[in-house]
């Protein structure tokens, strides 16, 4: 029975530690949008919006572009190459798929949205 202990200790470890982990990300994405929240409502930053539009359109235009062409450059190369190393055609990432890698990553970008507020600060 004492050669088992191990056994449970390692198998519980994983599941905690997976657990924790899953929640600890969660916790992480809430104050980030939170923050991005909470920035909206900054009345200064409002000001400086009314005062020129423009110059506000343009800067998030640009990040806009950025992050957009900073997620392809990682996901279509990546998944060529995870495609290089795939003997088997069905499993191979097609490129609708790879699209909505993309795609989706850019939707879950709570990250790359508290980034690009903090460079323009």
């Amino acid at each position: 029975m004492m050669q088992l202990i191990p056994i449970l200790i390692i198998l519980f470890s994983k599941v905690t530690t997976k657990h924790v982990f899953a929640t600890l990300s969660f916790i992480a994405e809430i104050f980030i949008f939170l923050y991005v929240g909470m920035d909206a409502l900054d009345i200064e930053k409002w000001r400086f919006i009314s005062q020129s539009p423009g110059k506000s359109v343009g800067i998030s235009s640009v990040l806009l572009g950025l992050i957009l062409v900073g997620r392809a450059a990682f996901v279509f190369p990546l998944s060529f190459l995870s495609n290089l190393l795939q003997k088997s055609p069905h499993v191979k990432i097609d490129m609708k798929q790879q699209v909505t890698i993309w795609w989706s990553g850019l939707m879950r970008g709570a990250v790359s949205i508290a980034l690009a507020y903090n460079q323009v600060k």
